[in-house]
């Protein structure tokens, strides 16, 4: 599969129209049992938009640990297959989520990057984020400062954003990397590096803006805070 982008020089790549009509009707099927209640996810696992009545869902969490339809999907050989193109093999599942982003309530997420939230090295890993609906600047699709993988770990503070603890320190934010704005059809897979520095504004338009994800590791990569850990240590093999 031909993807947009360059993954050495910018650290996102694009993957078109990866996932069908009939895949994607599949996977709201159980995006709805998150909405309702009945997907069996623990309250521990879900994140709610603040002052929303009624509560509306920000995140969800892990969801490959509780569905085996989620645990299914991250093996899609089309997925696989391009992420063991750019993380090698044998490729290993870290985690599953959901960022909902609803209509005219979905908040922002800060400049930041992946990896501070993690306890692993060396930083080889990388999120598949399966775009649920048509992304666009008005329902705050997802903001990238290309080329920012390149500069290491960089300095993160406590963000105070429901669902998004951390965000880059202001002296941080790098002046000299191109900030793109990636707007997608649903069905389109956004793959970004865990030190790519990337964003997205609130929704400030009536269409949701549902993003499900799953982040991948390399075969290198090894626990460096078991303490750290949520959801346990196993990281099932999903491709090689």
């Amino acid at each position: 599969m031909k993807l947009d982008g360059d993954w050495r020089r910018d650290g996102m790549v694009v993957a078109r129209d990866l996932f069908t009509a009939a895949e994607l009707a599949g996977i709201e099927d159980e995006v709805a049992k998150l909405l309702t209640g009945t997907s069996g996810l623990p309250a521990e696992e879900l994140v709610y938009e603040p002052d929303t009545n009624p509560p509306r869902l920000r995140n969800a969490f892990r969801l490959h640990l509780y569905s085996s339809f989620f645990h299914d999907l991250a093996r899609r050989p089309s997925l696989t297959g391009v992420m063991r193109e750019l993380l090698g093999s044998p490729l290993r599942l870290y985690s599953s989520q959901m960022f909902l982003k609803p209509g005219h309530v979905g908040t922002e997420v800060p400049w930041h990057q992946d990896m501070p939230y993690w306890p692993f090295a060396p930083a080889e890993m990388a999120t598949a984020w399966i775009a649920l609906d048509d992304t666009t600047i008005e329902n705050g699709c997802v903001r990238f400062l290309k080329g920012s993988h390149t500069l290491g770990e960089l300095p993160h503070e406590p963000s105070g954003v429901t669902g998004n603890s951390l965000r880059l320190a202001a002296s941080a934010v790098p002046a000299d990397c191109a900030e793109e704005a990636v707007q997608v059809a649903k069905g389109s897979v956004v793959i970004h590096h865990c030190l790519t520095v990337h964003r997205s504004d609130p929704n400030r338009s009536v269409h949701d803006r549902r993003g499900l994800l799953f982040i991948y590791m390399s075969p290198g990569v090894r626990v460096t805070d078991a303490s750290r850990l949520k959801g346990g240590a196993n990281f099932p093999v999903v491709d090689g």
